[in-house]
């Protein structure tokens, strides 16, 4: 009989102990703030901020919903920020909200008060995986007795984070792929033709690169598409052997050279208004991500992409 009191007693403290942690944890110290509370996990593999509790047991299988934060306005608001794997920045410019550094096994928590009404968009601005483009969400403010705002879903449905493997045969295909599978396709829009917004940049949108061809002075579709054909064969339309029959071709290698170099090195966005903060969505530097015949290849895929009939 004592034996089994004692195998008894450890059981409960097995259970017990976990469940007490998890309710002062999720319970007791929420409970303690005269605000809001949000526990926003970072899951880079995933490409997402969310409000679902990520463990262990569901890291590598769920597919974690982006949150969508509605608060009232003039609410008092506190985010507990979590890392499920690799470094983040929680950033809300629009909300003047960091970036806010977090990180794996440490909790950050920021408050501020809810002041102005409106859709305000957070994003990660450190690289953190394959995926890190989809981290992006909307917190949303509303005055009492308002209906909320619903805003629009930012990872379209044609382009997932998650992706089979990299197409053969084609260079074109294969830029396409990689437009989409690096992420540029978040923020310079589906088929290249832009539109996205990124706060308080100069240009306010995202550039668009469906009229690629032209800036690199393409002067009609034909010497597009002996231009696509050169990159189909894998030549190096920098340093060619022989100057290809394209027109103007001094002009073009050397725009085409710029469009190379911004690729590969990166630019930061400049800001409209100085005072303001920084513009969320920068171009980063794929030196290390990709190679030059990757650059072509995506440079091929913004070519083919100008609508020469509408020109015609």
């Amino acid at each position: 009989m004592k034996e089994k009191h004692a195998v008894l007693s450890v059981v409960i403290v097995l259970i017990a102990v976990p469940c007490l942690v998890f309710w002062y944890q999720d319970v007791y110290r929420p409970s303690g703030y005269a605000e809001k509370v949000f526990v926003i996990t970072g899951v880079g593999s995933k490409g997402v901020w969310t409000l679902e509790r990520v463990s262990g047991l569901n890291y590598w299988w769920k597919p974690f919903a982006p949150a969508t934060i509605h608060v009232q306005l003039n609410d008092r608001v506190v985010f507990q920020f979590h890392s499920a794997d690799v470094y983040h920045q929680f950033y809300v410019p629009g909300l003047d909200i960091g970036p806010v550094t977090v990180e794996p096994g440490h909790v950050e928590e920021i408050r501020f008060k809810a002041g102005k009404a409106g859709v305000f968009q957070y994003y990660c601005t450190s690289m953190c995986g394959a995926c890190h483009f989809y981290m992006q969400g909307w917190i949303v403010i509303t005055p009492p007795g308002e209906i909320p705002a619903t805003p629009p879903p930012v990872s379209c449905p044609l382009c997932p984070p998650d992706y089979e493997s990299r197409p053969g045969g084609d260079a074109i295909a294969q830029g396409e792929y990689l437009y989409r599978s690096m992420g540029c396709i978040t923020c310079h829009g589906i088929d290249g033709r832009g539109g996205v917004e990124n706060y308080n940049y100069i240009s306010k949108t995202v550039p668009a690169h469906n009229r690629f061809a032209k800036k690199i002075f393409l002067t009609d579709e034909e010497d597009a598409e002996t231009f696509l054909e050169l990159i189909r064969k894998g030549m190096d339309l920098i340093r060619p052997g022989s100057p290809p029959d394209i027109a103007r071709y001094p002009v073009v290698r050397s725009r085409l050279n710029a469009a190379v170099q911004l690729i590969e090195n990166g630019k930061n966005a400049a800001r409209r208004d100085m005072a303001g903060p920084e513009p969320p969505l920068q171009m980063p530097a794929w030196k290390h991500k990709l190679d030059s015949g990757d650059f072509y290849t995506i440079l091929g895929y913004f070519v083919s992409l100008y609508p020469w009939e509408e020109e015609g």
